[in-house]
């Protein structure tokens, strides 16, 4: 059959390719179109009625025109010559038909494309042509008791569109504009008594507008139904079938399969990280049903070993084995597929331990008896590239404890990120113990150690399957540190005027961590050298007794109300003025007490200051000591402690107070919350301070009495005595210690 006869016979009925694929055109240096009329719908069993005959390309109206000038080049009958054209723009239509208003079997078909012709140049233009109008069809169903032929001499269902009506029996079809609302009506003639029988028949989907859409082809199914006066028409169903035309040809004729990459670049490969799952689908373009499909696979995954490499495999007879292996779903022969999702093959692909995976698939198609593969220069192979994920992972200091470390979330620089966060597993070991050492951590991205190890350094890493980790980082856990002289067993002690004293708590020559504010309330010795000192400005707010169980030292803390630079409080038959400012609890805490005189001793006002500056490098959860402690008049104590940044910026604080009478050793404790999910910054000082009042001031209660204080000398306590002192509640402490849950 000569080129000519092989474009009119594939008219319509198949997804013809354009001449360019299928003949050499002999009209080369000459300027103009050469047409291809074609439809773009599938071709299966389910066609437009026998009855519309076999159009062929010689009944197509062919129009060219010029868009710019409107002029026509060509109006007349399709041919498959070059039709020759100046350069410039044209709009093509192909029709066949007359797209009557309504019309007994008169299907119509319309094609358009556009084109742009250079000089000295020939286009191949492909029109696509489709039924162009919607038709309606009826079935008359002989399913239950009543049939039609047993109860009407003739029946018939009317279609009326715009005032034009046309009668159809189930042999002809109906066919209207697209886009029109036409109305449907029973008619029949009843056998018993010769009456007409008219009913318009009512459905949803006649309101629905793609129902009579251009190709749209109405199936409407009747049966009938008892009624006590008689019979009742009703819709069983309606179908909707997409129209296309009947054409009966070689199947030879129709063009090869094509196939095409979805995802690909145009080198038919595809790079991409493992957990990724990018759209990756080889498209099938088929002139009818799937015959067969050849495959040869060769992937360096080992994964895919048992897939043979350079086999051939048929779907035909290894359908089965092929998805199996890839992890697809694969068509089946007589199908008539779009594509071929690689989905599930592109999930499963890894790398080798982290080496990438270059994995091809060569893949020929066979579809009316012709294969793929007779386009030579079509690449039929398809690569897919696998390369490992790249992530990191990050310990910041603030969240490295005594015995727990928390992970940062992973950072994903390559790959899925959500995928990789659930299966990503984190893994330590101490530092240098080897591969073999590592462990999984404990609770995710947090690793808790029941028992506080011996070893700080630790190696931390990210893991998502042999070979495949992040790089390792070095985290070291804080050393649980207790405060100096937390047991107040190192005192020191001045000795000035008259056996007065002054006690600090470190021993003598020793580095001070704790302090007291005993500069404060004996300040006068500082500026005596012609003054007599007196108990009332050079008593001590601090210094020590026997410790808990009777053994070593404790700290006493005292209220005190004397006074400094040579004053004193108002106190039964003194009548010196009595300062607010010269009632003090007595304080112990860790830091550097700061004292300057201003003015002269009697009048003016010193400056007390307390500096944070007690280097600490841990991290407590609370602290606990043991305590007596004698109030004055419903008097309350303190305990306050802070652990402090570099800047000085407070990390964590708590207090607590309390106003009961303990008269025995008592522990008490100050817990240190830290919230879930907070990053706390590194500690470099700590702040703990005991006072003996909160009523510093004006409320602050005390009396006159003789205090008796100690001095160790010798080996032993002895006693002295300080008559009068003013002196209000008292506080003890013993055996500070910091608690590390963390």
């Amino acid at each position: 059959m000569n080129k000519v006869k092989f474009l009119v016979a594939t008219l319509l009925g198949v997804l013809f390719v354009a001449c360019s694929e299928e003949e050499n055109l002999s009209q080369t240096g000459k300027t103009g179109f050469l047409v291809s009329l074609a439809e773009d719908v599938k071709v299966d069993s389910r066609k437009t009625p026998e009855e519309l005959g076999k159009p062929v390309a010689s009944q197509f109206n062919l129009k060219i025109t010029n868009q710019v000038t409107g002029s026509e080049l060509y109006n007349g009958s399709y041919t498959s010559d070059l039709i020759p054209a100046s350069a410039g723009t044209y709009a093509i239509e192909a029709t066949h038909g007359d797209n009557p208003v309504l019309a007994l079997d008169a299907p119509y078909y319309k094609g358009t494309a556009e084109a742009e012709l250079a000089d000295g140049e020939s286009e191949t233009v492909n029109v696509e042509c489709k039924v162009a109008n919607a038709l309606a069809s009826v079935v008359f169903s002989d399913k239950g008791a009543l049939k039609f032929e047993d109860q009407f001499s003739k029946y018939e269902l009317n279609v009326l569109v715009s005032g034009n009506s046309a009668l159809i029996d189930g042999i002809k079809s109906a066919y209207y504009r697209a886009e029109s609302t036409p109305t449907f009506e029973f008619r029949g003639t009843l056998k018993d008594s010769g009456e007409e029988v008219v009913q318009t028949l009512t459905n949803d989907k006649f309101e629905d507008p793609t129902t009579f859409a251009a190709g749209a082809h109405c199936i409407i199914t009747l049966r009938l139904g008892a009624t006590s006066s008689g019979v009742r028409v009703e819709i069983a169903k309606i179908e909707l079938q997409e129209v296309t035309i009947n054409e009966t040809i070689p199947i030879e004729w129709l063009p090869k399969p094509k196939v095409t990459a979805m995802g690909f670049d145009s080198n038919n490969t595809l790079a991409f990280v493992e957990t990724e799952t990018p759209e990756a689908k080889l498209s099938l373009k088929l002139s009818s049903a799937l015959q067969d499909i050849k495959f040869k696979f060769n992937f360096e995954d080992e994964q895919f070993a048992s897939l043979d490499k350079g086999k051939e495999y048929l779907l035909s007879t290894d359908k089965e084995t092929i998805e199996q292996a890839l992890g697809i779903t694969l068509p089946s022969v007589g199908d008539k597929p779009e594509n071929i999702d690689l989905g599930g093959l592109i999930a499963k692909l890894q790398t080798n331990a982290g080496t990438p995976t270059t994995n091809t698939i060569e893949i020929d198609v066979k579809a009316n008896n012709r294969w793929s593969s007779e386009d030579a220069e079509a690449n039929r192979v398809y690569t897919l590239t696998c390369n490992k994920p790249e992530f990191s992972i990050a310990v910041q200091e603030g969240n490295v404890w005594t015995k727990t470390f928390t992970i940062d979330e992973p950072t994903v620089t390559v790959g899925n990120v959500e995928v990789l966060k659930e299966k990503l597993v984190y893994q330590y070991k101490e530092k240098d113990a080897g591969d073999d050492a590592w462990q999984t951590c404990s609770n995710g991205l947090e690793q808790v150690f029941n028992e506080r190890p011996a070893g700080k350094d630790y190696e931390v890493r990210a893991f998502y399957r042999e070979g495949i980790v992040s790089d390792v980082v070095n985290v070291t856990l804080e050393t649980p540190e207790q405060l100096p002289n937390s047991n107040m067993e190192e005192w020191g002690y001045e000795t000035y005027d008259e056996g007065r004293y002054s006690f600090n708590p470190w021993a003598k020559n020793g580095t001070p961590f704790w302090d007291t504010n005993n500069d404060y309330t004996t300040r006068h010795r500082n500026n005596s050298s012609s003054v007599t000192m007196a108990n009332y400005n050079g008593f001590h707010s601090v210094s020590y007794v026997q410790g808990r169980g009777g053994n070593g030292l404790a700290a006493e803390l005292r209220s005190t109300a004397n006074g400094r630079g040579n004053t004193r409080v108002d106190f039964i038959i003194h009548t010196h003025e009595e300062k607010d400012i010269n009632k003090v609890a007595g304080k112990l805490f860790t830091g550097t007490a700061n004292v300057e005189m201003t003015g002269n001793d009697i009048n003016g006002d010193d400056t007390y200051t307390e500096e944070k500056n007690a280097s600490f490098t841990s991290r407590p959860t609370a602290l606990t000591f043991y305590y007596k402690y004698t109030p004055y008049n419903s008097d309350t104590w303190s305990v306050h402690i802070e652990l402090l940044d570099e800047n000085k910026n407070v990390i964590v604080q708590n207090d607590k107070t309390s106003s009961e009478t303990k008269n025995d050793w008592t522990q008490e404790s100050v817990s240190l919350d830290y919230a879930d999910g907070t990053t706390y910054e590194k500690c470099k000082y700590i702040y703990v301070i005991f006072k003996s009042t909160t009523n510093e001031g004006a409320n602050m209660p005390y009396r006159e009495i003789a205090q008796t204080f100690y001095v160790l000398e010798n080996g032993s306590l002895s006693a002295h005595t300080y008559e009068p002192a003013y002196v209000g509640s008292v506080l003890t402490i013993d055996d500070i210690g910091l608690i590390y849950d963390k």
